[in-house]
């Protein structure tokens, strides 16, 4: 499971009623200059427009948001419905499967690094002792990344190690009505084939399991420790390396009847916790508006390669994946926009970021509560379609929708 600061499913949440709600808490800006705080401003407007739009529904949250050359973030509410301590930019977020935008980037690196290529199988990259000889040679790492693998959505069975793990992917291809589909045939939506995908991935990078994930040390070497997101980390591997700050720093959620703060499982690898501050590095890199150059020449295989792209539902163009992200557009012909987000949930947590595609709007949304009358897509768009314009542009560009399959 991924930590954000300010790949799982929970139940619906509702707030706390007796419990007040703390005041509006905003991240400090370092651009000192007028222009700047006058847009950094016109979005704290919006982010608290949306929030009072929602905030029945929420337990805390931590918006983010990028205009042009202006980042801010914004953090309301409650860390867990049992305190009043309000969340702040470094408080951790669970985003579930958001981590496999991560998993996406990690193969884009290595595709165009010439280490691997997208066409290649799957089972080339599991050991022969996990059963690899039953996986289909032409399930793709491009069927796992774009969930076309046909793979279902969850392991057939409690998973205790990385090789049981691999072992079932060979498995459910052997069983009768285990796969959904034939590789590459249609859109399934699959945390087991990311899971597969990352971890195959980080043993063909030369990365071991330990008390957490290969696929963990592997992005965090390569992916989010670059990009300087030092707090995203998953559930085990904070507990890996520094508990005492996790649990000091960490929302809380619960899921379950009863009520309870889950445990994720430990495959498939379990999604990062967030800060807004990192959330707000990864949205920035994602609009490719920063990231090293070795990460920037990875960043077009992820949602701007059309060979690539494969379509989520009746063949319609108009809402598509990429590498992990969802590509749908809105409006027709030059009104058009191409909206880019990804969405996640984990054990009471959820997320979502989007952003317009060669545009210069993007934000995210991470909750410790799943909202029953909204979802994190809608809440997501409304907070992208509200913030103000780009210092020097006079007209709003095209709006983000939600795409219902």
């Amino acid at each position: 499971m991924l930590l954000l600061a300010a790949g799982a499913g929970g139940c619906g949440d509702s707030p706390h009623k007796s419990a007040p709600r703390p005041p509006i808490s905003a991240t400090p800006q370092a651009d000192p200059s007028r222009k700047a705080a006058r847009s950094v401003e016109a979005m704290y407007r919006a982010f608290d427009g949306v929030y009072r739009r929602y905030a029945r529904d929420i337990v805390g949250a931590c918006f983010g948001g990028i205009v042009g050359g202006t980042q801010a973030t914004r953090c309301y509410g409650r860390i867990s419905r049992y305190s009043n301590r309000r969340p702040t930019a470094g408080t951790l977020f669970q985003v579930g499967s958001m981590a496999k935008t991560i998993t996406a980037t990690l193969l884009a690196l290595r595709v165009n690094e010439g280490r691997v290529r997208l066409d290649d199988p799957l089972r080339s990259y599991i050991p022969a002792r996990d059963g690899s000889a039953d996986i289909p040679e032409s399930l793709s790492l491009l069927d796992a990344a774009t969930h076309h693998s046909g793979l279902p959505r969850t392991p057939p069975a409690d998973v205790s190690s990385l090789d049981q793990y691999f072992g079932l992917v060979g498995r459910c291809e052997a069983t009768p009505g285990c796969a959904l589909a034939l590789p590459g045939e249609r859109y399934a939506y699959s945390n087991f084939a990311y899971g597969a995908l990352g971890e195959a991935l980080a043993r063909h990078d030369g990365y071991a399991e330990s008390s957490y994930s290969a696929w963990e040390k592997d992005a965090r070497a390569n992916v989010t420790g670059p990009l300087g997101m030092a707090r995203t980390r998953s559930w085990f591997g904070w507990r890996a390396t520094d508990p005492r700050t996790f649990d000091a720093l960490r929302a809380r959620a619960t899921a379950g009847d009863p009520p309870r703060e889950a445990v994720p499982p430990y495959y498939p690898p379990a999604p990062y916790a967030d800060a807004a501050a990192d959330m707000l590095r990864w949205l920035a890199y994602s609009m490719g508006a920063s990231g090293t150059a070795r990460l920037a020449a990875a960043l077009p295989f992820l949602y701007d390669s059309p060979r690539l792209v494969r379509p989520r539902g009746a063949g319609d163009p108009r809402h598509a994946v990429g590498l992990a992200w969802d590509i749908d557009t809105y409006g027709d012909g030059p009104t058009s926009t191409t909206c880019i987000s990804k969405d996640g949930s984990a054990r009471g947590f959820s997320a979502n970021i989007v952003f317009v595609k060669g545009g210069d709007r993007g934000a995210f949304v991470m909750l410790n509560s799943r909202p029953e009358r909204a979802t994190t897509p809608e809440i997501a768009s409304d907070l992208v379609n509200s913030l103000p314009l780009a210092p020097g542009r006079d007209r709003p560009g095209g709006r983000c929708g939600v795409f219902v399959p």
